[in-house]
């Protein structure tokens, strides 16, 4: 009722645009505008946060204020009443001061204009999402306190990939990853060279690359040649390429330089732990040089504390990716190969489909009526195919027969060899129950497929009732493909 009485209110001031209600408020620090609840001004930056968590704000403000992390705006939105996340985004497409924009939603409400507005700003800006309430007890308490229904987190996760979104899982990523994209360049694919000097942490890498579905890259014939000349001959003979823990810092630039110009890789992690014989210092600078020069990232884990400090702050000046451990580096890069990803599903229209098809709607109303009738959750294979048939999509044509009589007729009837399946609404993976048989060729082997369907089902299904046998003509597709497509219809 309140919102009501806001709306009618707004109402006597055309063009007055409405942040909120139930919001922190909105701030700009490039103008000195603080409109919010928040004591203190944010230092000016060129990352944008919009969040519906005004509790979340707070938090973030006044760690940006330790961590001396700026902002070119900072919108709490909350129950969006008038303006909403698409309209922000919209705004921030054209802001001079905005390179980035960082996303808290618990949930979406006007979701073409939100994919709209995205894939606009991502065509040239990233977007970095963290999304709360991707299971269904959080979503409930997202939905409780927000007054919006939070959707199927898959459904998001489908929408954030086509809008050119990069969504992260944790809070920490926001900002790292904020950065990392406005201003580091973006691979061609998740082949990832990894250059350590030691190879403890080269494997902690590759099993944190492979956990987010990277690869390692293979490096050529070429590259292994190179390196047999520039390394010892300890080295690892592949990727990792573990250059040793004497290597000084021309070993290690050498390295980098080598596997960035393999055409087999498309990025490159550098590792690097203290050892007696470490010039961390030098190695950073060895890794900056080879870096600005190549159009491959670079991302790098300076393992360590005080001996790794200044080498550190060299990569940080540099603008050169530097994290403490090997799976934040990684994480880093998998960032960078999704944004990739993510534009390039930007430029993938899909072919236009005619909005009406000729279709046979009494026979289709027929077989819902059949369908909807019998009251199952599941389709069976023969209900199954009449929806596809009703559809005009080509299907094998499919016979249900009850007795192993009724199977030779309908087997001489449709030509061996045949297709036999257990029919049954309660079992919907027939493999699993030894309810199939294939190239069926013969009466004799029709009979005692029947029997062996038959009885295996019931014994590893006591509980399903066995109705029969479906009988199809045999199909062979050697360049076919098996493909499993599911569609959900999402109330946003």
């Amino acid at each position: 009722e309140l919102e009501q009485a806001i709306r009618r209110e707004a109402k006597g001031f055309p063009g007055m645009r409405i942040v909120g209600p139930n919001c922190l408020g909105v701030i700009a620090p490039h103008i000195a505008l603080n409109a919010s609840f928040a004591t203190d001004m944010p230092p000016k930056g060129n990352v944008a946060f919009i969040s519906q968590s005004g509790a979340l704000c707070t938090s973030v403000l006044d760690w940006s204020l330790q961590e001396h992390i700026g902002f070119s705006q900072f919108v709490s939105v909350g129950n969006m009443l008038d303006v909403g996340v698409a309209d922000l985004i919209d705004y921030f497409a054209i802001d001079r001061w905005t390179d980035s924009i960082i996303l808290y939603v618990e949930s979406i409400t006007e979701a073409r204009q939100f994919m709209s507005a995205a894939r606009a700003f991502t065509k040239n800006k990233p977007i970095i999402a963290f999304k709360a309430g991707r299971f269904a007890e959080s979503a409930h308490a997202a939905a409780s306190h927000t007054g919006a229904m939070a959707g199927v987190d898959a459904v998001y996760e489908a929408a954030f990939a086509r809008a050119g979104i990069v969504r992260v899982f944790e809070i920490d990523d926001l900002f790292d990853c904020a950065e990392l994209l406005a201003r580091q360049k973006t691979p061609q694919g998740a082949r990832l060279a990894i250059v350590t000097n030691a190879g403890g942490p080269g494997v902690i890498a590759t099993d944190a690359l492979l956990e987010r579905l990277g690869v390692p890259a293979t490096l050529s014939e070429d590259s292994i040649a190179k390196l047999d000349k520039e390394l010892p001959t300890a080295w690892s003979h592949g990727n990792p390429i573990d250059v040793l823990g004497d290597a000084p810092p021309e070993r290690i630039g050498k390295a980098v330089e080598i596997v960035l110009a393999d055409d087999e890789v498309d990025g490159v992690l550098v590792i690097l732990s203290p050892q007696a014989m470490t010039d961390p210092t030098g190695a950073a600078d060895a890794v900056i040089k080879v870096a600005k020069h190549s159009p491959k990232p670079v991302v790098t884990a300076w393992m360590g504390g005080r001996k790794m400090r200044e080498g550190i702050e060299r990569f940080n000046k540099a603008g050169v990716p530097t994290y403490s451990s090997p799976e934040q580096a990684v994480r880093a890069f998998m960032y960078l190969v999704s944004y990739a990803r993510n534009r390039e599903l930007l430029y993938e229209t899909p072919r236009e489909l005619p909005v009406e098809f000729p279709l046979d709607r009494a026979k289709l109303r027929a077989v819902f009526d059949t369908i909807l009738s019998a009251g199952h959750d599941v389709l069976t294979e023969s209900t199954s195919k009449a929806l596809l048939e009703a559809y005009e999509i080509p299907v094998a044509k499919t016979y249900v027969a009850r007795s192993a009589d009724d199977a030779v007729e309908l087997s001489q009837r449709i030509g061996y060899p045949v297709a036999m399946k257990v029919f049954s609404a309660q079992i919907t993976h027939k493999t699993d129950v030894g309810g199939v048989a294939l190239n069926v060729a013969n009466e004799q082997e029709v009979r005692a497929a029947f029997d062996r369907i038959v009885t295996d089902a019931k014994a590893n299904r006591p509980d399903a009732l066995v109705e029969g046998v479906t009988v199809q003509r045999m199909v062979s597709a050697p360049n076919g493909y098996e493909f499993i497509v599911g569609a959900k219809r999402d109330p946003v």
